[in-house]
């Protein structure tokens, strides 16, 4: 696994972790906060991309009563919302997941994956290239039919 520290896909795929907070708050309850907290790239070998997420869903001043586990709930509409967003320079999100959650003060913090998919067409620039290390196997002809 590869953590992608390229500035330009660094900052696509924060932007990419603040539209999924911004589409999972416009979701959930008016007393419930969410906020984004990472949003690292990562590439794997053979193709995979991917960006986790983690966000917080925290009461807002005034609702001590707010429910944050909506945003578990929201979250299906908000992946829903997000699948096709381009990620500039790394590809476009074709799904997610939720990774993880756990309770924190006040609230709850979420880790979600979000798929990303890439295609040569779309993104013939070679400095965002994919590893190829791991399909780059050649087999002899003479050797295979042995």
């Amino acid at each position: 696994m590869i953590q992608l520290l390229v500035s330009h896909v660094h900052h696509a795929a924060r932007g990419t972790g603040e539209r999924l907070a911004t589409l999972l708050g416009s979701l959930t309850s008016p007393g419930v906060n969410v906020r984004l907290i990472s949003a690292p790239a990562y590439q794997g070998r053979f193709r995979s991309r991917w960006i986790d997420v983690k966000v917080h869903a925290t009461k807002g001043h005034g609702h001590p009563d707010a429910d944050t586990t909506d945003a578990l709930d929201a979250l299906p509409g908000a992946l829903d919302a997000i699948t096709g967003h381009e990620v500039k320079g790394f590809g476009w999100v074709s799904g997610g997941a939720l990774a993880g959650s756990h309770a924190i003060r006040e609230g709850l913090a979420l880790s979600v994956r979000l798929d990303i998919e890439t295609g040569a067409q779309r993104f013939p620039d070679p400095r965002f290239a994919l590893d190829e290390r791991a399909l780059t196997t050649t087999h002899d002809p003479e050797e295979v039919a042995a």
